[in-house]
């Protein structure tokens, strides 16, 4: 439910925005002699908006002359309150607002108004169906009406979105605490639950809004008990399931970082919250959707889902491994898209679209209109084929931490393989006797194709490569793993033994580009042009969009090392330097001891940061070289990106989710230095000199921990006998019994 006053439509400070996950709508637009089509997040119709009137005449809601607001994480409530200043006196307004995470389908909100005067006051509690999609302004010239409103009758909106024709049920039940009786007005395009009463000074009067939302885009879809659970629940019941719901969450998921930064542990719990808001086993169970890169918070990439995944989905298999789950069915049940993909390109096996919605096909534009010259130009972002590789990591990881060979074998499996069909028949072997990857792009997203080339995408990318040969090597594992019906599902698809070979044989002949121990980001990366990044500054000031400011200079990013985010370290972040270092021994390239010193130093000195995720990154790699106070300063910054804003006005479309997962996983994995790469946990802790502590649980081989850590000592206490190893200490740890390592 929108963070929006209550008494906000759209404006320019302003965007009330209600989202239900797997909603979308396709629009299409001519424009500049071509249809345009888009697939969107549907902004829904408005159930919280509240119109005040004073003497029959609307209050003036620019007229504040005070604001107060605040969530509540704790307990899972917005609160509100503003003073008007109106012809009669000062209006006191206060809203509370929550969602029932329980009974996922309902929320509410409730409202109090206190006068400072007498006079006949009129509320009206409406729901607004004048919705469009006007969140992001650059899309705002496209079609933005996503739904046709079908119905408005006893105290329900039924709406339908006009190409995908998802049936959207809205209920309501606006009550007061003083008993008054509301006047209800249903036409075609409104519904408002009228109260009016004779306003007193300091006598404040209570309306409660309780409000439930269902789709037909639910695998559970029954809008008539979602109607009468409204009119049966009232706002009271909300707020006792969800202190129970929210004092539990907390006693389990909470991560304590003592520090000298006193805003760090509210920036930490608000990125938890955020996490938990956006998916929920609770409800997402029942739906057939993932996490969008803004979750449910705005427009922002018109809400596709991509590759953000794999920075929370290791989140959730930690902490929520149901949720995990249901999220990456929402992949598997998308492979027979990802198939047509690969056909339409004449590729085989499964291509993930890199920007995903309701049905799975690509919805990354083929080509985007340049503003300045009105002219069409390629769009290749749809090159970053590593998605699929993500994808298959994010199966891995929930894996192995949880060990549930179920959704292996229920689906799993077959998208992984299918992903690998695909990647087989793009490695293609050279006169060296070595495979290459032709035409796509890294996660740095600056670099579209080499200088002055016709066609998108690039050879060997690092990353790429590496991850490829790391899924290869697991594959190999999955087929002599009891626990996987290897056998049967490969017969079932056809991968066959031919394929298993030509797997092991790419998995040890991928081609990188290595020189002096630091690893290109792609083939003819080290020939690119080098950029004073000073005289930028100097310049430009902020220059994290480098990309942005080459273009208006009339220059391109292609011909110049300067990078989004760094693609060789990202393969760090997933898999550690040690399992890094070993695949790209196993692809036959020797590399120095102060490897990581040196790509580290590389690509720090040619990186902007573009992307929220890209200092996370490095912070890992800092902190394995001992630089802890510069991998502080990269992750604090990470942390705290949407509450400061620090891209500019980005955060207005949307929070980014992908960076606060990220920046869960490296205090966790990193500074609390949790390692679940191996069969057992090992901790080494490498906490920053100003973090004196960090306390949190965490779920690995079906085995609960809790964690107290310091620099020089780990108290540890898990809920069953297992291993573990701590300070290169290994240890039986018994169920229940703390157990203390020191340094």
């Amino acid at each position: 439910m929108a963070g929006a006053p209550v008494f906000s439509q759209y404006n320019d400070d302003h965007y009330p925005g209600l989202y239900a996950a797997g909603v979308f709508n396709q629009t299409k637009t001519p424009m500049a002699g071509r249809d345009v089509i888009n697939e969107d997040f549907v902004n829904l119709p408005n159930p919280q908006l509240f119109k005040i009137y004073v003497e029959q005449k609307e209050i003036d809601y620019q007229k504040i002359i005070r604001r107060f607001s605040r969530l509540d994480l704790k307990q899972g409530q917005e609160f509100d309150e503003y003073d008007f200043q109106t012809e009669k006196g000062i209006l006191h307004l206060q809203t509370v607002k929550i969602v029932d995470p329980v009974n996922y389908h309902l929320f509410g909100l409730e409202l109090s108004l206190t006068p400072e005067f007498d006079a006949p006051i009129q509320v009206d509690s409406i729901v607004d169906t004048a919705i469009l999609n006007q969140n992001v302004e650059r899309y705002r010239d496209f079609d933005s009406r996503e739904f046709d409103v079908k119905s408005i009758e006893n105290k329900s909106v039924m709406a339908q979105t006009r190409q995908s024709e998802i049936k959207i049920h809205l209920f309501v039940n606006t009550t007061s605490e003083e008993n008054l009786d509301a006047i209800l007005i249903q036409n075609d395009q409104e519904l408002i639950e009228r109260f009016k009463f004779d306003g007193k000074s300091d006598v404040t009067n209570h309306f409660s809004k309780v409000i439930g939302l269902t789709t037909s885009n639910e695998l559970n879809y029954e809008p008539q008990k979602v109607a009468e659970q409204v009119q049966d629940t009232n706002l009271d019941q909300i707020f006792a399931r969800a202190d129970l719901y929210w004092s539990q969450f907390w006693k389990f998921h909470d991560l304590i970082v003592e520090s000298d930064n006193s805003e760090l542990q509210t920036l930490i719990r608000l990125n938890i919250f955020h996490l938990q808001q956006a998916a929920n086993h609770n409800a997402n169970q029942y739906l057939d959707a993932s996490v969008s890169s803004r979750a449910l918070t705005g427009e922002g990439y018109r809400g596709h889902i991509f590759w953000d995944e794999i920075f929370f989905i290791p989140y959730y298999a930690k902490n929520d491994p149901a949720t995990a789950r249901d999220l990456i069915h929402y992949r598997i049940r998308r492979l027979a898209a990802a198939k047509q993909n690969a056909r339409l390109d004449d590729e085989a096996g499964a291509m993930y679209s890199w920007q995903s919605g309701m049905y799975g096909d690509e919805q990354a534009q083929v080509i985007h209109l340049n503003p300045v010259d009105n002219k069409w130009d390629p769009d290749n972002s749809r090159l970053q084929r590593h998605i699929s590789l993500a994808i298959a990591y994010d199966v891995w990881y929930y894996y192995h931490v949880t060990g549930d060979a179920t959704i292996l074998n229920e689906g799993a499996l077959e998208m992984i393989l299918e992903i690998c069909k695909f990647w087989l028949h793009k490695a293609i072997l050279d006169d060296q006797g070595r495979y290459d990857i032709n035409g796509v792009m890294g996660p740095d997203e600056f670099h579209e194709k080499y200088p002055g080339a016709k066609n998108g995408g690039f050879t060997n990318n690092a990353y790429t490569n590496i991850m490829l040969a790391w899924i290869l090597d697991w594959v190999n594992k999955l087929a002599e793993d009891p626990k996987v019906s290897f056998g049967r599902i490969s017969k079932e698809i056809g991968f066959s033994s031919d394929l298993m070979k030509k797997g092991q044989e790419v998995s040890r002949k991928l081609n990188l580009e290595i020189k002096d121990g630091i690893i290109a980001q792609f083939a003819g990366y080290f020939n690119l042009k080098r950029l004073d990044f000073a005289e930028y500054e100097k310049k430009y000031g902020d220059i994290h969009r480098i990309d942005r400011i080459l273009k208006a200079e009339g220059k391109s990013p292609d011909d110049y090392q300067v990078a989004k985010q760094a693609d060789v370290l990202m393969t760090i972040y997933n898999l550690g330097s040690s399992e890094t270092k070993r695949i790209i021994n196993q692809l036959g390239y020797d590399l120095p001891d102060d490897w990581l010193e040196k790509n580290t130093k590389y690509y720090l000195e040619r990186t902007t940061h573009g992307s929220t995720t890209s200092r996370p990154v490095f912070a890992i790699s800092l902190a394995d070289l001992g630089q802890k106070e510069k991998a502080e300063e990269f992750l604090e910054t990470a942390i705290g990106s949407d509450y400061y804003d620090i891209q500019g006005g980005t955060t207005a479309e949307g929070i980014h989710i992908g960076v606060m997962g990220e920046t869960l996983e490296v205090i966790t994995s990193c500074f609390a230095g949790i390692n679940i790469m191996g069969e057992i946990l090992k901790v080494q802790p490498q906490l920053p000199p100003k973090w004196d502590k960090v306390q949190l649980e965490t779920n690995f081989k079906e085995v609960s921990y809790n964690f107290e850590i310091s620099s020089d000592q780990v108290q540890v206490i898990a809920d069953d006998d297992c291993q573990i190893n701590v300070f290169g200490q290994d240890r039986l740890l018994k169920g229940h019994e703390k157990s203390v390592f020191k340094r």
